[in-house]
Parts: structure tokens; sequence; C-alpha cells
């Protein structure tokens, strides 16, 4: 029932957090993509189209001519000169007329000259001293207000610049002349030349005299120029009253007409229909988030999943299935890759709801590899891949049950898990993370050029997948710890950073006790063979085996292997004080890990490596003395001896728990067989068969195996590596040969003699 509950609820987590709240994707189109597929109406429907209007926007933007604004500035600064000359001329005539007309003419000049050059006129001033001479004031004055009426006739009908002569700093050329209200009003403007050819004609009518009317027409000309502006705000708002009078247009479908046609280019039209078209199929819809029509299609597709992996782990994967911690990290990593991909889809789309085009990579933002990368690491490999299969199942009927989403999300799952299982460095798990992007990148690659896609999109999403390949890695190597300390597991990468020599508690075990360290080291390699034979963890052996006898770090002279110059403390302890200071090594030992906080797993090995075992040799000193202590007494009581009391077994085993655990056990043994393997007085095969076999059969007549899963077959191949590793760490070497000593009278001669008749290939083994 617990099991059975376990997995609803799992199965409601995976539910809401994929599927609730989730509305249909529809096709995967792509902005200027060749469509998948054909999309055909499935009722009718209309909308009004906001690309065609701004299509017919930019027809009428295009078709409104410019409006401009008439002044009259230039005008006003030419009749401002004129009158300027008139009043100079009269000013220097009267001035310097008793001095001479030459005096006269001189001054004219200069002043008709400085005056030209404040106005920035191209005038010759000749032209206007010979004016001035050959009319008297009032034909002058007559003739330059007849020019000005001429020029103001012009400047009245409008005077533009034409292409050739077009200034693009402040003059636009006038296709169309109308006015701010949009008025054809102006149908007499002329351009600048043929200003100047109308000025010239209707001087000509001025005066019958020739030169005359060249020299008017040689000072007026300066004051024709460009008189209608460019306004860019009247524009505008013309461009304005334009668009606000166009009809928008409304755009109908009937059902079964096709709304995209397989292969064709997608375009803003296309994606606009098919967002409408989306929008009145959920408004027919049903918008219970529950009940509805692909809510409960989605629940039961995911349920006939789990299911089927439920089956699965229970019939082929018994192993894993006894394992519930590793059934409970696979569940957790699989829910909160599947919320980060959730969330990464749910929050891209709001915020790239108007960018088409990159709302179409957010799948390949997904980090569907994550789970099965940490499964990989702190579980195994078969587990690892089921994940991916999970993960990438859901992931493809999120995205509206898409096969290639699928395929990209389990071979980069796939991919992550393989590589992982043997990772020994966090580092490594980018390298991981950087593999499975590849996979996802050259699947999504793949399926890109099949459907068509450019090489341009199928680039981009090449590159989006490396980079959140790599960032999966790195969100591995920092949410791992975090998973060691929740299911209190040991990964291999923590493994292999404890076994580094610089360890604070090995320090100390290497100055403190180095007896217990050298013990530690070759139990160490005891485990590890052993490990090896019957496929346990050899890293995880080893590692334990460091830190196995750490408790001996609080007493260590109370130990043989730490103990010098014969000084023993237990020669001044009784048995039981003695034996009790012997067990406290484990709890002491228990203690310390917690304070160095070692992993749990190393915890368990310190508690179960003696299991409840005797402490024989104090138990049988202990009953020694009592033997001693009743002899000495020799008391009578009613003429028969005084029975004593028995001596406790319970003081001199160890509190155990016993082994759990392969590693455990193997541990459990290769301790007592180190031990014991130094007190061989000869070290051949049969001694230390014969050893290792009474210590096996000891500890299994004893009960100290009986809550642990070693087979007899493992056994005997840990028998087999004991056997093989005590004899290469007890071999013997080879007598180093002495010198015979000689008598001879010439002892530098002796001495040459014996170096000579040594043998010179005799080396140690």
């Amino acid at each position: 029932m617990i099991e059975a509950g376990l997995f609803f609820i799992f199965a409601a987590l995976v539910i809401i957090i994929c599927f609730l709240g989730q509305k249909p994707k529809g096709p995967r189109i792509i902005l200027n993509q060749p469509a998948p597929n054909r999309v055909v109406a499935e009722f009718d429907f209309d909308y009004t189209s906001k690309v065609q209007l701004e299509q017919i926007s930019k027809e009428v933007r295009a078709r409104v001519p410019p409006v401009f604004e008439r002044t009259f500035q230039p005008y006003n600064e030419f009749q401002n000169f004129v009158s300027d000359l008139t009043s100079n001329v009269a000013k220097t005539q009267i001035e310097f007329e008793a001095e001479g007309q030459e005096i006269v003419i001189f001054k004219l000049t200069e002043r008709i000259g400085a005056l030209i050059q404040s106005y920035s006129l191209d005038i010759d001033p000749e032209v206007i001293i010979d004016f001035t001479a050959s009319h008297i004031p009032r034909e002058r004055s007559s003739l330059f207000e007849d020019s000005l009426s001429i020029l103001k006739a012009l400047y009245d009908d409008g005077i533009y610049l034409s292409q050739s002569t077009q200034n693009a700093s402040h003059q636009i050329t006038v296709i169309q002349l109308v006015d701010e209200e949009g008025r054809y009003n102006l149908p007499d403007a002329r351009i600048l030349s043929d200003a100047l050819v109308a000025l010239r004609v209707r001087i000509n009518a001025l005066s019958g005299n020739k030169q005359t009317a060249r020299s008017l027409f040689e000072i007026f000309r300066t004051g024709v120029q460009s008189n209608l502006l460019y306004s860019a705000s009247g524009t505008t708002r013309a461009i304005e009253r334009a668009i606000a009078d166009i009809e928008p247009p409304v755009q109908a479908y009937k059902k079964g007409q096709t709304l995209i046609e397989p292969g064709s280019i997608i375009r803003e039209a296309d994606l606009e229909r098919l967002k409408f078209y989306r929008e009145v199929e959920l408004e027919r819809g049903n918008n219970s988030l529950i009940f509805n029509q692909l809510f409960i299609e989605r629940v039961i597709l995911t349920t006939t999943l789990l299911l089927a992996i439920l089956i699965y782990i229970r019939q082929g994967l018994r192993e894993i299935h006894k394992r519930n911690r590793a059934i409970a990290i696979t569940a957790v990593c699989i829910l909160l890759n599947l919320l980060i991909v959730r969330l990464i889809i749910e929050v891209g789309e709001i915020a790239l709801i108007n960018d088409r085009p990159t709302i179409s990579m957010l799948p390949y933002t997904a980090p569907y590899a994550l789970a099965p990368i940490i499964v990989a690491v702190l579980v195994g490999t078969s587990p690892a891949v089921l994940s991916a299969l999970i993960v990438a199942v859901l992931f493809g009927i999120v995205q509206g049950n898409s096969i290639e989403f699928m395929l990209i999300a389990f071979l980069s799952g796939v991919a992550g898990s393989y590589v992982s299982s043997n990772i020994r460095k966090r580092s490594e798990l980018v390298r991981a993370g950087l593999i499975a992007g590849s996979t996802a990148a050259i699947a999504g690659a793949a399926v890109g050029l099949i459907n068509g896609f450019t090489v341009g999109l199928v680039g981009q999403q090449t590159l989006i997948a490396l980079i959140v390949g790599a960032l999966t890695g790195i969100i591995a190597a920092g949410i791992l710890p975090v998973f060691e300390q929740l299911f209190k597991i040991t990964s291999e990468i923590t493994l292999l950073e404890l076994t580094d020599f610089n360890h604070p508690l090995l320090r100390r075990m290497q100055m403190e006790a180095p007896g217990t360290y050298h013990h530690s080291l070759m139990v160490a390699n005891l485990s590890e063979n052993a490990a090896a034979e019957i496929g346990a963890s050899p890293l995880l052996c080893r590692v334990c085996c460091f830190f196995h006898d750490i408790g001996k770090l609080v007493k260590p002279e109370y130990f043989t292997e730490n103990q010098r110059d014969g000084i023993n403390p237990h020669d001044a302890q009784n048995p039981s004080m003695s034996a009790l200071v012997i067990k406290a090594h484990v709890k002491e030992g228990v203690e310390l890990a917690h304070k160095f906080k070692l992993p749990r797993v190393i915890v368990d090995v310190i508690r179960q490596h003696h299991g409840t075992t005797l402490i024989k040799y104090f138990y049988y000193q202990a009953q020694q003395k009592q033997k001693e202590l009743g002899e000495t007494a020799g008391s009578q009581k009613n003429g028969k001896p005084q029975e004593l009391k028995k001596v406790d077994e319970s003081t001199y085993r160890y509190d155990g728990p016993r082994p759990r655990f392969k590693e455990s056990a193997i541990i459990f043994f290769a301790d007592s067989v180190e031990a014991a393997s130094r007190t061989l007085k000869k070290v051949t095969q049969p001694a230390v068969e014969e050893l290792i076999d009474s210590i096996f059969k000891d500890r299994i007549e004893d009960g100290q195996l009986d809550e642990c899963p070693l087979t007899f077959h493992e056994l005997a191949l840990i028998r087999r590596s004991f056997t093989y590793t005590v004899l290469n760490m007890l071999h013997a070497r080879v007598e180093y040969p002495k010198a015979e000593k000689k008598e001879d009278k010439n002892s530098e001669s002796a001495k040459a003699k014996n170096g000579k008749d040594q043998p010179r290939n005799q080396q140690p083994v």
C-alpha cells in the first residue's frame, strides 16, 4: 500500500508539473522556415489581420505626398537689401557730390561692395554702379519697385528645388504640391530654373531698353530662392490621417480550408493566422484546468508510461527495486528536472511572446540531461537511462507530442548518463554536460536539415544546445552535494576527494598513531582487491578503511600497533577496563567522523567493522584471573568448593551492529586478517590459508554475517583474494650475502679481495 501510494504521489506531481494549466501549442512552425505539415481549419473563424493592415499602411505611407511649408523669408531679406541699396546710393551721392564724380563713384563702389557682402549675395558691384549712373533716382526707384513686385509674385506661386539642384541637408524634391490640409492649392509653383526664366521675361517687359533689363535681372536673380520647405510634422499628420481612413482587413476561413500548406515558407501572416486560430480553438474548448480534453489525454498517456516503468522496475530491475533510496533519488531528480524545464518554457514564452523567431528556440534551452547525469553519478547507469526515457517522453508530450524532441532529449540524456557513470572529479560533470549538449546539437541539426530548415537556424540551435549542455553540467555539479546530504549517500566523486592523505584526520593518524595508520593502509589494500573480485566498490572500501580506526586517535597508546619500548598501559588495568577502552574506539571514531562531517557510509563502517565480535584476549584473561582467584581463595562452604561467578561475555563484546552491506563485511574480515597475519611466524601459503579459513569460520559461526547479503561464492572469492594479497604483503626478501672474515696480514688487500669476490648481480628482491 505504501509503495502504491508513493507511486501515485509521484505520478500526480509529474502530471501537475508538466501539464497543469498548459495550453495546446499546435504545430511547430518557425518564421522563414518550411512548414512541416498541413494545417486545416476544423471550424469557421475570422479575424482582423494586423499584418495585412501594416502592409496596406506601408503602401499608403509611400503614396502620401510630402507636406511642405511656404516661407517668404528669402524675399523679405532681398527686399531689405534693395531698400538698403537705395538708401546707400542716395546717401553717398549727397555726401560726396561736392568732391567730384570720381569720388562719388569710388565711395559708392566701396559701400555697395560692403552691402553685398553683408547679405551674402552674388552680385557684381559694377552692374549696380552702371545701373545707378544711367538712371535718375525716380526711374531707378520705379524699376526697383516693379521688379520687387515681380519677385513677390514668383514667391506667391512657390519656388522649389529641382532634383538636380537638391540640397539634401534641408531641402527635398516636391513631387505633388499640397498644403497641410491636403489641398492642391499651388498649381503655379515652379522649380528654381523656371522661376529665373519667368523673372527674366517679366523684367524684359518692364523696359524696352535691353541694357536696363539685363542690369535689373543681374541684380534681382540673386533674390530668387526656394521657399517651399519640407515639413516632417505636417507629413506625419497627413500620413496618420490617411492611415486612419483605411478599413481594417478581415480574413475569413471556412471549416476544412487549408491554413498552412506543407513545405511552404512560413511568413508573418501565417504565424498570425495560426495564432488567432489557436485563440478561437481555446475559446471554443473547455477552460477548466483539469476537465479538458488535452489534460485528460496527457494524464492517460503519462499514467500508462509510469505504470510500464513501475512494472519494469519490479520485474526487470529487482535489485534496484529493493534499494528504496536509489528509487527516491531517481524520482526526485526527475521531478526537479521536469520542474526546471517547465519553468524555462513558461517564462520564455511569456518573455518572448512577441518574438516568434526566438521563441522557436525555447525547446533547445531545456536541460533535459540534468536528471540522467545526477542519477548516473549517485545511483548508476541503468536508473539514469530510465530517467532519461521518462524525461524525454514527457518533454515530447509537452511539446505537442513531438517525436523529434522526444528523440533529441532521450539521446542527450543517454549520452550524459553514459559519460557520468565513471566520473571521479566534479569538473568532469561539465564535460558530461557538454557531451550531452553535443548529442542534442547533432540530433537537432539532423532533424532540422531533414525538415528543410536553413543552415543559419540549425547553427543557432546547435550553439544553444552546446551552451545549455555546459550549463547543465555546472548545475549538476552544484546540485550534487545537496542530494548527497539530503539522501545520505556518497558519490564516488566525494569518496575520491577523501582519499587525499592530507585530510586532517589522516595527517593526525600519521603523526599520533603511525601503527594504526599503516594498519589502515594494509586493510585498504586487502579490502580493495577483494571488492574488485566480487563486484563491490573498491573505492568505497579503500576510503572506509582509511578512516575505520580513527577512534584510536583518542588513546593510541592502548593499541598494540602504536606501542613502543615495551610499555603497555593494559598491564596496569583489569581486563574489563581494558576491554572497555578497546571497545570505546568505535564510539570515539563515530564522534570524530561526525565532527569532521564524514559521509554516512564511513560512519556505518566504523560502527560495523568489528560487528559484535568478542575481544578474546581480555575475555580469556578475565577468565584466567577469575579461575586464579578461585584457586587462591580455596574457600569451602558445607564441605564443597564455592562456585565462582562466570565472566559476563557481553562486557567483552563490541556493541555492533554487525556488517550489513558487502563493503562493510569485506572490511570486517580484512581488519581481522591483517592483524592476525602479523602473528605468523612463517609466511607460507598453507599457513596463510589456514589462518584466513579459521577467521572466516569463527566469524560465520558467531553469526556475524547474519545481516549481510554476501553469498558463499563471494566469501570464497574474498578468501582467495585475501590469501593472494597477504602473501604479497608479507613476502620474504632474499638475504644479502655476507663476506667471510679471513686472516690476512695485509688488511687492505683483504678488503679489496672481499669486494672483488662479491657477486655483482646480487640485488634485493
